[in-house]
């Protein structure tokens, strides 16, 4: 994933659930300590889901469930969305 967008993509996150939001770090196989990905840590909460109905929630259930598999055999760190945003910009200087 080039640089710029993954952190275009994390400030976005940062700016629509907060700085403090979990996240898994998922780390390159081929070079330790590098970020490829992440997934949110947390399961959705229904009340921050008011807007939808019961169909639409379980629907973002199923896609937390289905991001949380991309962990499976992989490692990954739990930070938090500032945390990999400084993480990648200090990857991206190096």
């Amino acid at each position: 994933m080039e640089y710029t967008n993954f952190i275009k993509r994390i400030l976005e996150e940062i700016d629509c659930w907060g700085k403090d939001t979990k996240v898994f770090a998922i780390l390159s196989e081929s070079r330790p300590k590098q970020i490829v990905d992440y997934v949110f840590a947390d399961s959705p909460e229904r009340e921050d889901y008011l807007y939808t109905n019961d169909e639409e929630f379980r629907d973002l259930v199923e896609i937390y469930q289905e991001e949380i598999g991309k962990l499976e055999g992989k490692q990954f760190e739990c930070l938090t969305l500032i945390q990999l945003l400084s993480v990648i910009e200090n990857n991206n200087i190096n």
